[in-house]
Formats: C-alpha cells, structure tokens, sequence
C-alpha cells in the first residue's frame, strides 16, 4: 500500500465519523438536485487534510473546487456521492476519493458507510475490505449494468438489445464499486465531473476491467467487449440529445 492510499483511507474513515443522524437538505442547481450539511462539512475537511499534507497538489472537488482540470498532481473528492440516496434513508451512498501523482491516477478510496464497505486500489490492485477483488467474467448478456447522468433512458433503450438487465442505482460511487467487485458487469456515467468516475474507474481498473473515457461517456465495465457494446449503444451522447429534443 503506498503512501498516497494510506493518507487517502485514514481521511476518509475520519471523515466519516463527522456524519450524524441529524442534517440539513437544501436544493442546489438543477431542478431534483440536493446539497446537505455534511456534503460541505465533509468536502471541507477532506481538502483542509489535502492541504496540510501535500500543500502543492490541486484539488478538484464537487462542492467548492468545481471547475478545476486534471493536473499532473492532484486530489479528486466527492464528499458524499449519492446525497439524494443519503437525504432520503437508502444506505447507497458513499465518500469516494482519488490521487493524481505524475500524471497516473496512483491511489483511489470509495467508503460505503451503511454498508460497511471499504473499498480501495493502488498498483498493487483493488481491494474490499481489506480482500482483493476482481470483475466478473459474465457475458454482456448476463451482465447487469447501469447507464447514469445524462440522458439515460434512450440508452437504456438501445441496450435491450444486448441485456435486459439495466439498473438505476443513483450513486456512481456503488456502481463503480460493484464493477469491481463482480456485482455489475458494467457501467456508462455520461457527464463531465471528474469527481464522480475518476476514483471508481481507477478500482475498476485495479480489478481487472476495461475503462474508457471521451467528453461526456465515461465506461467502466468487466471486459473491452461489454464495454464496446456499451459504448456503441449507450454512450451515444449527441443522439440521446437529439433523440430527448424531438419527444
């Protein structure tokens, strides 16, 4: 375990233990979208750690470091990914983080606090709770998945094609999770935050899947096969637009 996983797991854990029964919901953005408390709270004492360990590295995060690129050096956080999961009382929900170094994503973090779930990956590979873990080897047509962000319904519908099996779980966090550890075959996020598929594409990867990245189609999956359907038939961003304009 290098040293950037080891400051990233200690971080989080701490992190974590901010989280109370009680919070505040506010709406932010668009129209559906939530913030609470601890999403600030949380980001918050995350980037002040960042910033006393490695005063020199970026960070980009969801809540106060929105705008920022990928550098050769930096930190990527989503202080809870999954709020409207978390406002709401279902336990899918996570704090998931990632470090940059040189270039190369070099260590990723994912906590799933009501699951008890702590998940993980450096060079060495990825790991649940301390056990290493791998992408299934499910055929696409097995395979759940899930295509999230943008304009998903008109992927979700080319896909039945190829699976049946789609499904809506509302926290990139879980679903990159559960590429990883052989529950989902795979997954489309179509958007643009780094901080919502840079950590888990880094777990994926770690597990032996196959990542794929171009603006706005962003595919984590078990094997390149699953992942090209994927692409093909899901992550067609520009049709899903025009296909969502004239409904």
């Amino acid at each position: 375990m290098n040293n950037e996983l080891k400051f990233l797991i200690e971080t989080v854990k701490s992190a974590s233990e901010l989280i109370t029964p009680e919070f505040e919901v506010k709406s932010k953005g668009t129209f559906g979208d939530l913030v609470t408390n601890f999403d600030l709270e949380i980001e918050k004492f995350i980037i002040s750690k960042m910033k006393k360990e490695y005063p020199t590295f970026d960070i980009i995060s969801e809540e106060f470091n929105t705008n920022g690129s990928l550098t050769d050096n930096c930190f990527v956080i989503d202080p809870i990914d999954g709020t409207i999961n978390f406002a709401n009382g279902l336990p899918l929900w996570g704090i998931q983080v990632a470090c940059v170094k040189n270039g190369e994503t070099c260590a990723a973090v994912i906590y799933l606090p009501k699951l008890s779930t702590l998940y993980y990956a450096d060079e060495t590979g990825a790991y649940c709770n301390d056990k290493p873990i791998k992408v299934n080897s499910l055929s696409p047509e097995r395979s759940l998945y899930v295509v999230d962000g943008l304009d998903k319904m008109a992927a979700m519908v080319r896909m039945k094609r190829f699976s049946q099996h789609a499904r809506d779980i509302w926290s990139e966090a879980v679903i990159h999770s559960w590429v990883a550890d052989g529950k989902l075959g795979g997954v489309v996020f179509k958007g643009n935050s780094y901080w919502d598929y840079v950590p888990g594409q880094f777990i994926v990867k770690m597990a032996g899947g196959y990542i794929y990245n171009e603006p706005y189609v962003h595919i984590a999956a078990n094997s390149k096969e699953f992942a090209d359907i994927l692409l093909k038939n899901a992550g067609n961003f520009e049709n899903d637009i025009a296909l969502t304009t004239n409904d």
